[in-house]
């Protein structure tokens, strides 16, 4: 059996890697790949050489539904994630199976069985398109953070959150009801990629994650750039990257 390993985290794919090699079944790893670009490129010309790929959600430029997409795959896929369990179990309809990280031993090994016994003569199809509108619909965002100010707790809803802002490394939850910030235990990347609806939060530089009911006035700026002001009064500026521009002001839309 040849496998494809789908993972933008080195650590997690050795882990898998070692496991595969656990599991006593002869397979061997192909290639390794962390984007959606590499993966295209490959399947492309030698999708007929892979029988099983290995393939996390989200990849180093994006989402890895594209890939599905982009070309027509026929391979069967074991997916794995850092989901929770509610998106996991929607997955398990059409895909061999679906992961929790960190994946166990005992779930690989009966993922690699299940594949054997549906998969292995490739007469049965998967359906990604519905794969695809199963996690959109599914997946679960944080309604609310709880955050601490001094040695005290607070329970605070998304909706009155204005912005995150990243000050040498620690990233401030902003209260548009307070008028206050909190520390939060998370980074930019991981409230992007795993907590936030990004129909509700835009990340327009480096430094600030701005939430669209916060807005009430964009204006040009220098360089390409925008400058918002926001209904908290909390910034002075706020100002959107010129690279993320377009971007912004489709998602604004």
């Amino acid at each position: 059996m040849n496998a494809l390993i789908i993972e933008d985290e080195q650590l997690a794919a050795d882990r898998l890697i070692a496991m595969i090699e656990k599991s006593g079944q002869q397979i061997n790893i192909l290639d390794q790949f962390d984007t959606v670009r590499d993966t295209v490129d490959y399947l492309q010309n030698k999708q007929e050489e892979v029988d099983i790929l290995f393939c996390d959600i989200q990849l180093a430029d994006g989402l890895s539904f594209s890939i599905f997409e982009k070309i027509n795959v026929k391979t069967p896929v074991v997916f794995t994630t850092a989901y929770d369990e509610y998106s996991l179990k929607a997955f398990k309809v059409n895909s061999i199976d679906y992961l929790l990280k960190p994946v166990q031993q005992d779930e690989l090994n009966d993922a690699l069985d299940k594949y054997q016994s549906l998969y292995s003569d490739r007469s049965n199809s998967i359906d990604f398109s519905k794969l695809k509108e199963l996690f959109e619909h599914k997946k679960q965002y944080k309604e609310r953070f709880l955050v601490k100010s001094g040695s005290k707790y607070y329970n605070k809803p998304v909706a009155e959150i204005t912005y995150f802002s990243s000050d040498n490394k620690i990233v401030y939850l902003h209260d548009g009801e307070s008028s206050k910030k909190y520390m939060t235990d998370y980074t930019l990347d991981e409230l992007m990629k795993n907590h936030l609806d990004d129909k509700r939060f835009f990340r327009i530089n480096r430094q600030f994650i701005v939430h669209i009911n916060a807005i009430t006035l964009m204006k040009p700026y220098t360089n390409q750039r925008l400058i918002l002001q926001l209904s908290s009064g909390q910034v002075d500026e706020l100002i959107v990257s010129r690279e993320k521009v377009a971007n912004f002001k489709e998602w604004f839309k």
